[in-house]
């Protein structure tokens, strides 16, 4: 670590949930000086959805996030987290609840824009050269990778991995919920509606505003060559839900055209680690490659961020190594990001199984094998996890001292 004089420097790469929660983490813990630097010229809605599960409410929480007032998202009522219908039928095929437990409200200048990014260099010292496009530069103790699934910070550090077109292209839609509330026997209601290769997601978001997200495959020329967030066509859109339930047509009919946007989904294998060299921690998409799975990418990152926080705190409180924080951050998170892959095989792997059967056999085949409990990701404690493993090094601590001791005195 840096001596008591001198600050440690931190850099944050992106400032989407991950690169921002990384800036509320740090920015508390004394000794530290964090700038965030993002390549957009400002800041503004972009990607996909954010679903706010308890885990999430719980990790705004503990960064000081304001609470978020009732109107601006939409809760489900009867305790419903989602349900999972068949496409073509509409026929109920699993529905998910949160516990009855869970708290009402947890159900559902450092900033420098315009800075891409161009090169990083590790040096022998230990510090990190960071050089962005407009041709400034600086040194940093540690850079925090918080620029998503094409992270150029994961790209520097682990040149090896490589991610992937994932075959799928997804399409979203935000607009006044007035144009559907009129559909006959809409569910105004958080829902997946599935087909065997395609799923449409249907919710109101609060605001008065509804949301569509649709997901469908595309030959590689197509997908490699869509841009996040690039304007769609409506037809191209539709015609992966032709067969689906009337209702989630008119649906989708009702989408304003100019209102799609569409994002090809790219993943990765799972990182072994989420640090390197000593002075690299990477948070989100950039240290877990997941296209998209589980709907908690906003949660995740913010778990990363906020564990971050934590690890460099109590380093910095131990006067320990800047790697020994890297190290705590990594045996909290990358065991989390296993699981999170060994299910991802599982689920693929089941689905694999059905993939002859007809229309609804197939989406009703193993549901619960395919879409089983997730409890354990949308109810992570994220501080309990972090008291894990200052408990598992308490323990070592003890445990060294205990072998060593007879040793003394011999």
């Amino acid at each position: 670590m840096p001596s008591v004089q001198q600050r440690l420097r931190i850099a944050v790469i992106g400032a989407g949930p991950a690169g921002l929660g990384a800036l509320l983490a740090l920015e508390k813990v004394e000794g530290v000086d964090v700038q965030v630097y993002e390549q957009a010229r400002e800041l503004r809605e972009v990607g996909a959805g954010i679903s706010l599960h308890y885990n999430t409410w719980t990790v705004l929480e503990k960064l000081g996030v304001p609470y978020i007032p009732s109107e601006s998202f939409f809760r489900n009522s009867d305790l419903l987290r989602n349900g999972l219908w068949n496409g073509r039928t509409g026929a109920v095929l699993k529905t998910s609840y949160d516990s009855p437990s869970i708290p009402e409200h947890k159900r559902h200048e450092r900033l420098h824009l315009q800075k891409r990014l161009a090169q990083i260099d590790f040096l022998p010292s230990g510090e990190v050269r960071l050089e962005f496009e407009d041709g400034y530069s600086t040194f940093v103790d540690l850079v925090v990778g918080a620029d998503g699934i094409r992270s150029v910070v994961r790209r520097a550090a682990f040149p090896s991995h490589t991610i992937a077109y994932s075959g799928r292209v997804g399409y979203r839609s935000i607009f006044p919920i007035s144009l559907v509330e009129s559909i006959p026997d809409i569910p105004l209601k958080t829902l997946f509606w599935l087909g065997p290769d395609t799923s449409l997601y249907t919710t109101p978001i609060g605001d008065g505003l509804f949301e569509v997200s649709g997901r469908g495959p595309e030959p590689k020329e197509v997908g490699e060559a869509v841009s996040w967030g690039q304007p769609a066509d409506k037809e191209t859109m539709k015609r992966h839900f032709t067969e689906y339930h009337p209702v989630a047509r008119a649906i989708v009919d009702a989408i304003p055209p100019e209102t799609i946007k569409q994002f090809a989904f790219f993943g990765g294998p799972q990182l072994e680690t989420v640090i390197k060299h000593g002075s690299v921690a990477l948070l989100g998409d950039a240290s877990h490659p997941l296209s998209g799975a589980f709907g908690s990418g906003a949660a995740f990152a913010l778990e990363d961020a906020w564990t971050l926080g934590q690890a460099i705190s109590h380093a910095l409180s131990h006067k320990l190594p800047l790697s020994e924080a890297l190290r705590l951050f990594d045996e909290t998170r990358s065991p989390y990001y296993s699981k999170l892959y060994t299910e991802l095989r599982r689920m693929g792997a089941a689905a694999e199984k059905g993939k002859n059967l007809p229309w609804d056999e197939r989406v009703a085949d193993r549901i619960d094998e395919r879409w089983g409990s997730h409890d354990w990701i949308y109810l992570h404690d994220v501080d309990g996890a972090w008291k894990a493993t200052l408990q598992k090094e308490a323990d070592q601590t003890t445990l060294r001292s205990a072998v060593e001791e007879p040793q003394a005195h011999l």
